[in-house]
């Protein structure tokens, strides 16, 4: 019999399985302290700023993956775009689909709220990823991202930074 698996957005009382999964995915790519906390996830979800949403996928009661997303202008098409900062499937329910099932809802959220374009980055190491998304259809669009913080930010914001060669 095939596992059954209910997709759904998040509620507030999910916050503690969107932040548990995100912890499992940075502890995965190897960072040393994983951010998340069931609040942080709750004020960045349902705050007075909502800023992310998410999609569970549940095995009966067990949630066994997620996306977060967001909106974004997306300058090519000069329209709205979701941008997708994570997909993770608990390990032992990865060779079960949940990860195209998790596209595939956002995929029809995203025509559903009219936007054009999903886009996300993945690290070129996780290679497991870029074949699943090459599977589902997806591109290399060429970018490079790119990121600044901590103390860069603070003295970008001061007016100051690193000097170019």
């Amino acid at each position: 019999m095939a596992e059954v698996f209910e997709i759904r957005s998040a509620t507030r009382a999910d916050c503690q399985y969107v932040s548990g999964m995100s912890n499992d995915l940075h502890v995965e790519l190897d960072y040393a302290n994983p951010p998340h906390s069931a609040l942080s996830i709750k004020e960045m979800m349902f705050g007075p700023r909502p800023l992310i949403e998410s999609l569970i996928a549940f095995n009966g009661d067990r949630p066994v993956g997620q996306t977060i997303f967001q909106p974004f202008y997306n300058p090519d098409y000069s329209a709205p775009g979701l941008w997708m900062t994570e997909l993770y499937v608990v390990p032992d329910f990865r060779s079960a689909k949940v990860g195209k099932m998790l596209m595939v809802a956002l995929a029809k959220l995203a025509l559903e709220r009219r936007y054009v374009s999903i886009w996300w980055s993945v690290l070129q190491s996780n290679h497991a990823a870029c074949r699943f998304y090459h599977r589902i259809g997806a591109r290399n669009s060429g970018a490079v991202q790119y990121e600044i913080d901590g103390e860069t930010l603070a003295s970008l914001a001061r007016g100051n930074g690193p000097q170019q060669p």
